[in-house]
């Protein structure tokens, strides 16, 4: 798991500092056209207003992704224990059942003599 963890770390990095090299290396004004307005900014800063917009919107789709899959998980958890529920009920009337069935089946076997034995 620590492995795991110090990969993912390396990684982040290794990309931050290409995200980093790339930028540095485009710092001259770019035009930026928002539909009714152009403005002309620094390339590094349009660079990580893109990546700073990607991030959010990453982060906004797994948390949407993960409430949808812990919901559906909620659901089938409470269907599954209306299960159990149901089943145990069940087998409860069912081994009462059997357990009165034996009762009247031992009762049904013992020897009923009409005269007492002397």
């Amino acid at each position: 798991m620590m492995v795991k963890n110090q990969w993912r770390l390396v990684s982040a990095l290794v990309i931050v500092l290409v995200i980093i090299v790339f930028a540095i290396l485009n710092v001259e004004p770019v035009r930026v056209n928002f539909g009714v307005v152009a403005v002309k900014w620094p390339l590094i800063l349009v660079i990580v207003i893109t990546l700073i917009l990607g991030v959010v919107t990453a982060v906004l789709m797994a948390t949407v992704n993960a409430s949808k899959e812990r919901a559906a998980h909620t659901k089938a958890l409470a269907e599954a224990q209306a299960k159990i529920d149901k089943l145990t009920a069940e087998n409860k009337r069912l081994t009462l059942r059997l357990n009165n069935k034996g009762k009247q089946t031992r009762l049904d076997k013992e020897p009923q003599s009409s005269a007492p034995t002397k």
